[in-house]
């Protein structure tokens, strides 16, 4: 009896063929272990078409049944390259090694032979790439603005070869600050020839570029899903290194075109890192895709989230500073109450009602319309925020000519459209004014693109400018631009007292810290790492000393019975914060629970079932209300 074990260049995928006289009963067993794996592998006679990774995950279940039932199992050249690989892989996380061993304090003197003269890493920092180079695959998992752009590519330096090709995975936003890595680190003569070259305009377009491929390559998530079979020929035929930037980008694994993509590719790199702030932004299921991409088969992702205390099976697998470790101030938070007016108000009960219609059940039984569960919610998030938003979308854009069936309802979305701003915008740009008067900046965040443009026109008095997903990147001397309209509030002279941003389009990839100390949040949504990014775009390192950082929470107040679903949301980014500190052992992220807790409407896809529960809770007045000492 045998077993043939084959990888599939041109897939690329894995099969595996019994022999005509290979037993039934193990047959079985293995096709059992499969569908447990892959639920859409293709079974053909005695030969089983699988994903790759599927393959690696089975290595213990073949080698468990070849000892029950006596099989001899051979393999093509390819597998035999892939599972040595695998087999690698398993030693070096059982040892944290496979990398280079190099000492924190050689990192500095190392990297300046190698061109990086123009920064002194921080101690941290040292720290951080000693870690990372030791380990085969790496994750960072620092806070935001504490390097790790510049870790990850003194990482590559020290553990790449003259063969080796870079390819940067990264959201758009991003893709700024790996050009300025390069400006800020390696000296002038190296700086042309490792600026990444970004891999964009299509498919064909990208083929092209890929011909003769270059060194240094950066392409984002969305466009990476749809050229995943020429990336995946690069991975098969180039020594590439490759660094995920965001990582959280893919939380949702193989649920999501993008997560699939990804861990389809797992098995081909020469080496993966990983970076990214917020790795655990819903729950610690977040964790698993993750990690099964940098160590495919491994089972180590489905270890941690499945593990009573996750930081067990994590330590030593990756990097992270700290904010205090990094010397941070704490941010003072100010929650600002905002009673709702009487036709919000009525709004929202409405809404309420629909909301609690719709999720009836989900306490007890998952067996639900979830998409439209979550829209529901969201509708109640856009009314608690701007009610204005839920009359338009109702009445296609046309409240004044909209034919009503019900009075009352035409008298309801009439006082919201007489109302015009909403009381939580009219308080946001009291607040803007109030800071301005005091000679400080701010920045206003809210989930909704139409409240990010209201906002910035209603400040227009101040000089203020927007950034959602519909603001191109660009050039920073184009005030059209993301990065022209981020320059425009740093300057002086340009009079922009006010940015007005979007979490999901602004969150990543820029620094406001030198520039602005306040922040106002007219909403929230249940996205943590939206939230903790956000705020880090004025809290990371490089504040002046003394500066103090202040941010304000805008939260809509309703009476009790009705519930508020600002208070549900910061329920579960209390909740949230507590299992990526517990995770990450972090007490900065503890301290911050205790002290509170892809497009341009992310909420749809962000709300868990249980946010759901939490927001029945609320609805129903079964929730504690939030107390001081939960304060996010």
């Amino acid at each position: 009896m045998e077993l043939l074990i084959e990888y599939r260049d041109q897939e690329p995928n894995g099969r595996i063929t019994a022999s005509d006289d290979f037993s039934k009963p193990a047959w079985n067993r293995l096709r059992e272990a499969v569908l447990g794996h892959q639920a859409d592998a293709t079974f053909l006679g005695w030969s089983i078409e699988v994903e790759w990774t599927t393959v690696l995950s089975l290595a213990p279940v073949i080698a468990s049944l070849r000892e029950t039932f006596g099989f001899s199992v051979n393999y093509n050249d390819p597998a035999k390259s892939y599972l040595r690989k695998y087999r690698d892989e398993r030693r070096a996380i059982s040892a944290h090694k496979g990398g280079i061993d190099i000492d924190p304090d050689a990192v500095q003197e190392k990297l300046e032979t190698l061109g990086f003269v123009k920064r002194k890493l921080t101690a941290e920092q040292l720290r951080d790439v000693a870690g990372m180079a030791t380990l085969a695959n790496g994750a960072n998992f620092s806070v935001p603005g504490a390097g790790k752009t510049t870790v990850a590519l003194a990482t590559h330096l020290l553990t790449r070869d003259d063969d080796t090709h870079l390819l940067i995975i990264a959201p758009k936003n991003a893709f700024p600050a790996w050009n300025e890595v390069v400006d800020d680190c390696l000296a002038d003569e190296l700086a042309d020839e490792w600026y990444p070259v970004r891999l964009t305009g299509g498919y064909d377009a990208i083929r092209e570029q890929l011909r003769d491929p270059p060194k240094r390559m950066l392409i984002s998530y969305d466009q990476l899903t749809r050229v995943q079979d020429q990336i995946a020929r690069l991975l098969s035929t180039r020594k590439i290194y490759i660094i995920l930037d965001e990582s959280h980008r893919m939380k949702a694994g193989d649920r999501s075109q993008r997560g699939l993509s990804l861990l389809r590719i797992a098995h081909l790199p020469a080496r993966k890192d990983i970076l990214s702030g917020t790795p655990i932004p819903r729950s610690i299921e977040d964790i698993k895709s993750q990690l099964d991409f940098l160590w495919p088969g491994q089972g180590i992702g489905l270890k941690a989230a499945s593990a009573p205390h996750p930081h067990t099976v994590l330590k030593g697998l990756y990097v992270r500073t700290t904010k205090h470790e990094l010397g941070l101030p704490e941010i003072s938070r100010h929650f600002v109450q905002v009673p709702m007016s009487p036709p919000q108000m009525a709004l929202y009960a409405i809404i309420r009602e629909e909301v609690l219609k719709r999720l009836t059940g989900i306490k007890v039984s998952s067996n639900v319309d979830l998409t439209s569960a979550k829209r529901s919610v969201m509708r109640l998030l856009q009314a608690a925020s701007n009610p204005l938003l839920v009359v338009r979308r109702l009445t296609q854009e046309a409240p004044d000519t909209y034919r009503y069936d019900d009075p009352k309802i035409e008298a309801i979305f009439t006082g919201i459209v007489e109302e015009g701003d909403s009381p939580k915008i009219r308080r946001a740009c009291e607040l803007a004014r109030e800071l301005a008067d005091q000679g400080q900046r701010s920045v206003i965040w809210t989930s909704f693109t139409e409240n990010v443009e209201r906002l910035a026109e209603a400040l227009s008095d101040l000089g203020a400018t927007y950034i959602h997903g519909g603001v191109d990147t660009g050039d920073s001397d184009d005030p059209s631009t993301r990065e022209g309209r981020i320059r425009l509030f740093h300057e002086d002279s340009s009079g922009c007292r006010v940015l007005v941003a979007n979490p999901a389009a602004c969150s990543e990839g820029i620094s406001l810290h030198r520039a602005c100390h306040h922040a106002i949040y007219v909403d929230r949504s249940f996205n943590a790492a939206h939230y903790l990014q956000s705020v880090d775009r004025i809290h990371r390192l490089g504040l002046p000393e003394g500066t103090e950082t202040h941010i304000h929470i805008l939260e809509s107040v309703t009476p009790r019975i009705t519930g508020s679903v600002d208070f549900s949301v910061r329920r579960r980014l209390i909740e949230k914060l507590r299992t990526m500190s517990s995770a990450l052992d972090d007490f900065d992220l503890q301290r911050l629970a205790l002290d509170e807790e892809e497009g341009d409407e992310p909420l749809d896809y962000d709300i868990t079932l249980d946010d759901l529960r939490d927001v029945i809770d609320e609805l129903s007045g079964e929730a504690p209300e939030p107390t001081e000492d939960e304060v996010l």
